[in-house]
């Protein structure tokens, strides 16, 4: 177990990661059906786990992807892509993105990345929740994956209105508004240009 603080080295990250990819909703989220629409519950799982384990860290969110993901699971083929919002955890330098094969199918699990190279895919990447920050989450529903049956309804539904939706899903329908709990003095991580 690392000293209290965020991890330096992708290797140090990964000896910790193969300890969390066990969990339920890591492994939920190794198929790209089981990662569609997870972001946000297996990241918040992932982070809690990681500050159990002394690890400093929290959550980015990323918003409005450079490209279209043609090959994503359920609504992501025809959704704008600049409607898109994603979470991952962040500690330091490193972004951690168990549910990433909802957009490529192909990508590594997890998908760990340095922070700044995200603005290469995303227009805007910003701390959801910071290191300080002591809630993840601005409601229980918000940490529960998602129904087995969703990507195939989002993917049939996405089909029919050309990626217009509605796309319900009842742990953000019925909760408060996914909005930045991060109350702390911070600045978007990377913001690029449309």
């Amino acid at each position: 177990m690392p000293e209290r603080g965020a991890v330096d080295s992708r290797e140090q990250l990964a000896v910790l990661l193969r300890d969390f990819a066990p969990s339920e909703s890591a492994r939920a989220c190794a198929d790209p059906a089981g990662a569609y629409a997870n972001c946000l519950a297996v990241s918040v799982e992932c982070a809690e786990w990681l500050r159990g384990q002394g690890v400093e860290c929290g959550l980015l969110l990323l918003s409005g992807s450079r490209a279209p993901f043609p090959e994503g699971s359920g609504r992501w083929p025809l959704f704008d892509p600049l409607a898109i919002r994603h979470w991952t955890v962040r500690t330091g330098d490193w972004s951690i993105d168990w549910s990433a094969r909802q957009f490529r199918p192909q990508t590594e699990w997890p998908d760990v990345r340095r922070v700044d190279s995200l603005v290469e895919h995303w227009q805007l990447t910003e701390d959801w929740a910071c290191p300080r920050c002591l809630e993840l989450v601005a409601h229980p529903l918000h940490r529960a994956l998602s129904p087995a049956d969703l990507e195939r309804v989002h993917r049939e539904l996405t089909h029919a209105t050309g990626g217009r939706g509605p796309f319900a899903d009842l742990r953000h329908d019925v909760t408060p508004a996914l909005v930045a709990l991060c109350a702390c003095e911070s600045v978007p991580v990377a913001a690029g240009q449309p």
